[in-house]
């Protein structure tokens, strides 16, 4: 109970340092008036600009939960129970990752990184697989839940459960948390911090959007198409170098895009929700950083237009079928976030009619897609089935990141600490 005081007060006392903190801004050195926030815009030859443009309605900085503990506050810093106080970390997996190798170093204690001493660690795939002692008392040790590729249902059961009082903080082995928040609202109601896989992946999907924008430049599928058929062919390719890449949402993954494109000579145009949030290293990788208000202009100027957007509610068919067309007609749209931020009839139109150029796409509004969808069989689209980020080290990439957290939880190291706002939903 002196635990969980000690982070309702530290909380409190931060609130007025994080509103502080949040209207200057992210970085700290972009001083903005009330009303106006910066964006950033550097042009070939010229030095980095700053650009005006009125403001989107800012997050709430505090969201309320089920205890009305602030969450967002609350993950500013990790909770840190004293030493000497075990938390009990239930894992929720599937029954085959119960012998997954990385699972088995943190609950065998072998895994040189993570603090074994810190945590008591359960694994179970079904909620009654979880010793009653735990679940159902309400006072005892701090918990901390994991949920690792099983069902969300169990993190459900868990928050309904006694031993909720008890759970101080929340990771998700993904980067993305919809599927957990979208279905059970006693994690998106909790107080305690949900942190998640942010950045685990990254890099391959920054690959893949190179690929993918490869793909169609090189006219990869008219060479395999005559080799197939076995027929000599010529025809003039497309480069990289010189064209403008369009990311929409710059997040980790974006960036990830951003620094793989701007190796390959490119023009590269960001927008995000808040483009306050500018980090030093992105004036290296990003030529202009606009608001999503922008949405039309970037279309328009981008030869390859990624999308690395959350699902949620205000970003659902975002890129709908004015977005669509505004696009050039010789424009590669690449969805690397989540399928249900395009209008996907409005798209298919597109491309059946030649008005863009293709479309690579790693996910889709509904997965597996259906038999029959029109995706199967266009010809200027390119598909990697929700696979490219399913590297051969996935599950070891996404553990490492937890451990990261683990050790941050408990205060040992300068491991990252990756706050889901579970109001917006990532």
């Amino acid at each position: 109970r002196r635990f969980f005081f000690d982070i309702v007060s530290a909380a409190r006392a931060a609130a007025p340092r994080a509103a502080g903190a949040h209207r200057q801004g992210a970085t700290g050195r972009l001083a903005t008036s009330p009303g106006l926030f910066v964006s950033h815009s550097r042009h070939r030859g010229a030095p980095f600009q700053h650009r005006r443009h009125s403001p989107p309605p800012p997050p709430p900085l505090v969201s309320r939960g089920a205890r009305g503990l602030s969450t967002r506050v609350m993950a500013a810093a990790p909770p840190n129970p004293p030493h000497g106080v075990p938390t009990t970390l239930l894992v929720v997996t599937k029954p085959e990752l119960l012998a997954s190798a990385p699972l088995a170093r943190i609950t065998s204690g072998t895994d040189p990184r993570f603090p074994t001493a810190r945590f008591d660690v359960r694994v179970a795939t079904k909620l009654e697989d979880f010793p009653r002692e735990i679940t159902h008392e309400r006072d005892g040790n701090p918990v901390a839940l994991l949920w690792w590729f099983g069902d969300p249902g169990v993190m459900g059961g868990v928050l309904r459960s006694p031993c909720s009082e008890r759970v101080a903080w929340i990771h998700s082995g993904s980067a993305g948390v919809e599927h957990i928040l979208n279905t059970q609202p006693e994690v998106r109601a909790h107080p305690a911090p949900m942190t998640n896989a942010r950045g685990a992946f990254s890099a391959s999907l920054g690959e893949w959007a190179i690929f993918a924008s490869m793909w169609f430049a090189k006219k990869v599928n008219a060479m395999r198409k005559s080799q197939a058929a076995g027929r000599w062919m010529r025809d003039t390719v497309g480069m990289l170098k010189g064209k403008t890449m369009s990311i929409v949402g710059y997040g980790d993954i974006g960036r990830a895009c951003a620094e793989r494109a701007k190796a390959m000579g490119m023009r590269v145009v960001a927008l995000r929700r808040d483009p306050r949030k500018f980090a030093p290293a992105d004036e290296r990788v990003v030529d202009e950083m606009l608001p999503l208000t922008d949405l039309r202009r970037a279309m328009e100027e981008g030869d390859f237009v990624v999308l690395a957007l959350p699902h949620t509610p205000q970003t659902e068919k975002m890129i709908d079928a004015g977005a669509v067309c505004a696009m050039k007609r010789t424009g590669v749209l690449i969805n690397v976030g989540r399928g249900a931020v395009v209008d996907e009839d409005a798209l298919v139109d597109a491309l059946r009619e030649g008005s863009i150029g293709g479309a690579g796409l790693d996910v889709t509004a509904v997965e597996p897609l259906p038999d029959g969808h029109p995706f199967y069989s266009l010809d200027n689209v390119l598909m990697s089935f929700h696979c490219a980020d399913l590297t051969d080290d996935y599950y070891e990439l996404t553990m490492e990141t937890f451990v990261e957290h683990a050790r941050a939880y408990v205060g040992d190291g300068a491991g990252g600490w990756n706050l889901v706002d579970k109001t917006a939903g990532y």
